[in-house]
């Protein structure tokens, strides 16, 4: 096995200069010549979709996050307590983990643009029906009914946008994925806040109801659908490259290769590499496809493979919880799900009362603290690691490890804990109201950096397997491209929030801020600084946990 025979190990930089120019990319995944291949789209096609997914992400968190500044006031209205109204968020995810393994197969089977359609109008009934909630029970039932057709959220977005970019473009676009979670999620108790002083508690969810409607029809004109059968580029022999670029006697193959920077990325590139399997260099030329305008007709795209895609995509995720890789990712991403969650269940019951009284506006207003960190933490932190990536790269013959992007953890293993201790510390000692909302400020940058870190080494390490050749068209593959690896995160991670849920109350609110400051704060730590082991064995856990990933895709 060579060192580019390692799962996730991936050459994006040529620097031998021998047929391009240095610093050029090798495009990955390889597009094919088809022009509805969405990584063929043009830049600006691809923002349209981008967008689109941008929209349902922060429509669906907005909706579902507009009572976190009124938790005091729905109480009083409905006689929930603050732990029932947690413990349903925690139904709200666990449900999330769960029924995504069902809804990702279903994407692959009818196609990724219907599931988003009506994902985002089934989760429309959702506000309005947490309204007339009157018992413990009906609010659980409307948990656990957002958690069912809200459960693309965590990962359908992931694949759409690998469907879309290539490996050294994701960041970014991953990092705004990211940020819009975030962002509707702590946009929302800003503006229900203030919607709730003027037209009272109901008014929020009305409002979420409302704007989710909105979407869907944004969606049903502009989504696009990004299922697509990949197949090998049609060959075109140039006799005379052979001589000119490389000479008659050497053996070359192509591979695509995207211009660095601001150079022109529509323009194709012919790539020469030294292989020893043909005597012809094949000519590329990358296609870009514009925008061709609104096809809300297009609806379906029926998978041939669609019987056996459903059974596989609830296994396969399951099955490769045993992988140290997954465990790691799980863990991060769950334990900054926990987090956010306490950081939202906490605001109001702290704001609201002695010695700070605020009034359920002001509380929504201190959500554009860590709303701002967003900015830092996401958008800014997706540019900052594809440029890490590429540099890491160059400074490693061309060669990316997904382990390059886990050094950016250092951040987070920081930040987290003095984000922490703000938010304990501040309300266990009666320090003005700044010190706890300027932790959540610091968390939040955290936050969305370390989660955004998680899903793409998870990517990077298992996207790029594929099963055996005699299963290569078949459902296993369908499959494996539905990203079971991502599947097996989010299930491990939100499991693991919806048992927090459980504990967040009584860890703040019973056993004081000071254990939960100091204890948060520790366990963040711990956490965290695991990272360093994954710098040292990542590769080593990579090459040999291949042969049982592989052997799972090929069931």
């Amino acid at each position: 096995m060579t060192e580019l025979d390692v799962p996730g190990t991936t050459r994006i930089l040529d620097e031998s200069g021998e047929v391009v120019a240095a610093n050029n990319f090798t495009l990955v995944p390889e597009p094919s010549a088809d022009p509805n291949d969405p990584l063929n789209w043009s830049p600006g096609r691809k923002r349209i979709q981008l967008a689109c997914i941008v929209l349902y992400t922060i429509s669906f968190c907005f909706a579902t996050g507009c009572l976190a500044a009124i938790y005091v006031p729905v109480s009083e209205e409905t006689g929930l307590t603050l732990a029932d109204l947690n413990s349903g968020v925690g139904y709200v995810y666990l449900c999330l983990g769960i029924f995504q393994l069902f809804t990702q197969a279903l994407a692959l089977s009818i196609g990724k643009r219907p599931v988003y359609i009506l994902s985002i109008i089934g989760c429309a009934v959702y506000p309005f029906w947490v309204t007339r909630v009157s018992s413990l029970g009906e609010w659980y039932g409307a948990c656990v009914y957002l958690g069912f057709v809200g459960s693309p959220l965590f990962v359908l977005p992931e694949l759409s946008l690998t469907d879309t970019f290539f490996y050294h473009e994701r960041g970014l676009p991953l990092g705004i994925y990211v940020a819009a979670t975030y962002g509707g999620a702590l946009g929302s108790p800003i503006l229900s806040g203030f919607i709730y002083t003027g037209l009272g508690w109901k008014a929020p969810p009305y409002f979420g109801g409302g704007a989710m409607l909105l979407v869907a029809i944004v969606l049903f004109v502009f989504l696009e659908e990004t299922n697509f059968r990949r197949v090998a580029a049609p060959v075109v022999v140039t006799e005379a490259q052979v001589v000119n670029q490389v000479g008659d006697d050497k053996n070359v193959t192509r591979a695509s290769v995207a211009p660095v920077d601001d150079e022109d990325k529509d323009k194709g590139i012919t790539h020469a590499v030294e292989s020893s399997e043909t005597n012809v260099v094949h000519s590329f030329d990358r296609l870009v496809t514009p925008w061709p305008g609104p096809r809300p007709w297009k609806m379906f795209t029926m998978s041939p493979n669609a019987g056996g895609l459903m059974w596989r995509g609830i296994v396969y995720p399951l099955a490769l919880l045993r992988l140290p890789i997954i465990l790691w990712c799980g863990a991060i991403f769950a334990l900054y799900q926990v987090f956010y969650n306490g950081m939202v269940a906490l605001t109001s019951g702290v704001l609201s009362v002695e010695p700070y009284n605020m009034a359920p506006n002001m509380v929504g207003l201190t959500f554009v603290s860590p709303l701002i960190a967003i900015i830092p933490g996401a958008v800014a932190g997706g540019y900052v690691v594809d440029k890490f990536t590429i540099w890491e790269a160059r400074k490693n013959h061309g060669i990316s490890e997904p382990e390059h992007k886990l050094k950016l953890m250092l951040l987070p293993t920081i930040l987290a804990p003095f984000g922490l201790l703000m938010m304990g510390l501040g309300p266990y000692y009666g320090a003005h109201w700044i010190v706890f909302v300027l932790g959540e400020f610091v968390l939040t940058i955290s936050g969305p950096l370390a989660t955004l870190l998680s899903i793409t080494y998870a990517f990077d390490s298992f996207h790029s397997l594929e099963p055996d050749e005699h299963n290569r068209h078949g459902p296993q593959a369908e499959t494996q491209h539905c990203g079971p690896y991502v599947q097996a995160v989010i299930v491990m991670a939100l499991t693991i929030t919806f048992a927090f849920n459980y504990v967040i109350t009584p860890w703040a609110f019973e056993a004081g801020f000071l254990v939960y400051g100091t204890t948060a704060a520790a366990m963040a730590t711990v956490i965290n600084i695991t990272y360093l082991l994954m710098l040292k064995y990542g590769k080593r856990l990579r090459k040999s946990g291949a042969p049982y990933y592989r052997k799972v895709i090929n069931w």
